[in-house]
């Protein structure tokens, strides 16, 4: 198993590079990554090419037995660069150039830039084509943000021919009648940017109103669509680029829950996911279990193990910086990755830096470059880890559910969210928790997936349909296959027209219900839910049900529609689909969700649950073994189907487990 850190060698005195190599090693580390940013270091100036310095640094690893990842560095153009060619500077939503002085600072689709690109990537990748300890390649670093430029017009128009082959298809598809907005031909369109209607939705401060959200919602998800077709295409032309010399593997770093880009097709062309987590930051404190979520979504971008590129190893932030990690949460966060499907295991960053932007933003070491105690943590995690890595490398996560994310949707619902209170990924997130907060482990995967791996497969809020899916869905559940599906379900077509069937749509006949009408619950007010459940509030959508021969699990009790049902089951073919009605607070979802697994006979890991604690069943050729991580402060006792012993020092567990605050045990059954 790869164990290292990301370093900067430019970033320090050479005179450094040996004792950082030798501490390095010393806490067991065998990988560092290098380079992703120091293209000017690479390209002083135009054509030539210095890696000598690099050479140099590597030299020092590889003395220490210390193996590379090397990134290309085409997130950090050089100024000489863009001095060259100003009109590289990607422009914003409201038409302003975006200016030097940070980073990704380029359009992917500007044809000289993807030149330059590609250039610097062939130099890089020809240099150390044979090099014996480059193991592996990172493209660009963590793509995303939308460009509203020249360049991405002309791109955009020429995708659209590609896609409608005529102006009366998309014409058609988006429904352009409206507001006089028919085109007579490609070159007529224009971005989804700044728009006469941008005014007041600015003035009123509300995100989700905001440009370019007031566009078509054809044409604004078909930009997202597009732009994600365009990072790809530009990441492929790297990838091309090293494939000419190297047939090692190649990456790029995802940063878990972003919805910029589609990471069902940026992941198509890489050799395996990597990703970047942060799950204590100035921007915020995430939940364990969103960390667990997003672990498994890249988890199932290929339906394949992952690495990590960048884990927190510090407090960290730009200009403030959120919580130091606590003793015991770096080695708690490491196992939770290496649990969900993390084969490699790479810290952010080595040495906290002195200048630039992210001087706040620490690593291992703080400034002064001396071993503290998350050197320490890291060393001794270094040290288990040498006896474990041929457990999890090639191990795989056992999961009976999956709940489907489509960026499609995602992107329908960021412009149309239907109540301002209504997040797409939130609406995931907490199914999520309802399933895992039992003991159950998830995979998070795209509709193209093969169901029949499952039981249970949830698609909330799956608003865009096609007719391909709705087979699939029905095909599934005929076979035996439990579905579940919200509100806010099968209302469009895929191109964000809204259908003229009965909602909700394609779904309807399996669902063995239709929209009477629908609630949309704003102001503070709260709708009471009633069921076989329990009881509940929903504050954000109510779907007022007619039955067509589906069960009813809940109804509403209280506002015009008391007793109407809410929630519902219908047996179709040898399995069944449930319909949720409208957004459930939390303990009531988590009733209703438990409900589900005892009716459909899911097991749990555990008998009973203990509220902080994660526990993730994998196996390694054929053996079965368990992940138990404690995510509070506070000792937890876990009761365990049988007597157990532990994989990190070989001791009886026994029938109950003692996690150690923030503790962690790998355990097998005896």
């Amino acid at each position: 198993m790869y164990f290292g850190v990301d370093y900067y060698p430019e970033h320090w005195p050479e005179e450094r590079w040996q004792l950082d190599a030798r501490m390095m090693r010393e806490a067991g580390m065998n990988i560092v990554r290098l380079a992703e940013f120091a293209w000017v270091k690479m390209e002083p100036e135009l054509g030539v090419y210095d890696f000598s310095w690099l050479d140099r640094a590597i030299d020092v690893f590889t003395q220490e037995g210390i193996q590379i990842i090397l990134g290309t560095p085409t997130a950090a153009a050089p100024k000489w660069l863009m001095d060259l060619y100003p009109d590289m500077y990607p422009v914003d939503v409201y038409g302003l150039k975006k200016g030097f002085g940070t980073r990704r600072h380029y359009c992917p689709n500007h044809p000289v830039y993807l030149t330059h690109s590609t250039i610097i990537t062939r130099k890089l990748a020809a240099h150390y084509a044979n090099h014996p300890h480059v193991v592996a390649w990172q493209v660009d670093n963590e793509f995303g943000g939308p460009c509203y430029c020249q360049s991405d017009l002309r791109e955009f128009r020429k995708w659209l021919a590609r896609k409608y082959g005529s102006i009366d298809a998309l014409n058609r598809e988006w429904g352009t009648i409206f507001w006089s907005q028919t085109y007579r031909h490609f070159d007529e369109i224009d971005l989804p940017a700044y728009s006469s209607s941008d005014g007041f939705s600015q003035n009123a401060g509300a995100g989700d109103l905001s440009t370019p959200y007031n566009h078509n919602p054809g044409m604004v998800l078909d930009y997202f669509r597009f732009f994600t077709d365009a990072t790809a295409a530009y990441q492929k032309a790297q990838i091309d680029e090293i494939r000419t010399y190297t047939s090692l593997p190649i990456t790029h770093n995802l940063m878990g829950h972003a919805n910029d880009l589609d990471y069902f097709k940026i992941g198509k062309d890489l050799d395996f996911i990597c990703w970047d987590n942060y799950p204590n930051n100035m921007w915020g404190k995430g939940s364990p279990s969103s960390a667990s979520m997003a672990h498994d979504l890249m988890r199932g971008i290929k339906e394949q193990n992952f690495w990590m590129m960048e884990q927190q190893s510090g407090p960290c932030g730009w200009q403030h910086m959120g919580d130091t990690p606590e003793p015991g949460q770096l080695r708690l966060w490491t196992y939770q990755a290496l649990a969900h499907g993390a084969e490699a295991m790479v810290y952010f960053r080595w040495r906290a830096c002195t200048v630039g932007i992210e001087q706040y933003w620490h690593g291992i070491l703080d400034h002064d470059g001396i071993g503290r105690r998350r050197y320490r943590e890291i060393k001794q995690l270094g040290a288990e880890l040498a006896g474990l890595h041929d457990l999890f490398v090639g191990s795989q996560n056992v999961s009976q559910v999956a709940i489907i994310k489509s960026y499609d949707n995602a992107w329908s619902h960021r412009q149309q969210p239907h109540n301002r209170k209504f997040n797409y990924n939130m609406l995931l997130h907490a199914y999520y928790d309802a399933i895992a907060d039992q003991h159950l482990n998830l995979d998070v995967v795209n509709v193209e997936t093969d169901f029949s791996k499952y039981r249970l497969v949830m698609m909330p809020a799956f608003n865009l349909m096609t007719p391909e899916i709705a087979a699939k869905c029905e095909a599934f559940t005929a076979s035996g296959g439990i579905l579940l599906i919200t509100f806010r379900s099968g209302t469009k077509t895929w191109n964000n027209q809204m259908s003229t069937l009965t909602v909700p749509g394609l779904f309807k006949d399996m669902a063995g219900v239709e929209l009477e009408e629908f609630d949309s619950i704003n102001f503070g007010r709260t709708v009471k839910v009633k069921g076989t459940f329990g009881e509940g509030t929903a504050a954000i959508w109510a779907d007022v049900l007619k039955s067509n021969g589906a069960e009813v699990l809940a109804t509403y009790d209280s506002h015009y529609y008391i007793g109407q049902p809410a929630v519902t089951v219908n047996a179709y073919g040898n399995g069944r689909v449930y319909y949720v009605g409208c957004d459930l607070d939390a303990d009531a979802l988590g009733a209703l969700m438990q409900h589900v697994v005892q009716r459909e006979g899911l097991e749990p890991l555990l008998r009973e649950p203990v509220n902080g604690v994660e526990v993730i069943a994998k196996t390694k050729d054929g053996q079965a073994f368990w992940v138990l991580l404690n995510y509070t402060n506070e000792l937890k006792r876990v009761a365990l189907p049988g007597a157990y012993v532990s994989l990190l020092d070989g001791s009886s567990v026994g029938t109950e487990a003692n996690l150690a605050p923030y503790g962690v045990m790998v355990i097998r059954q005896e």
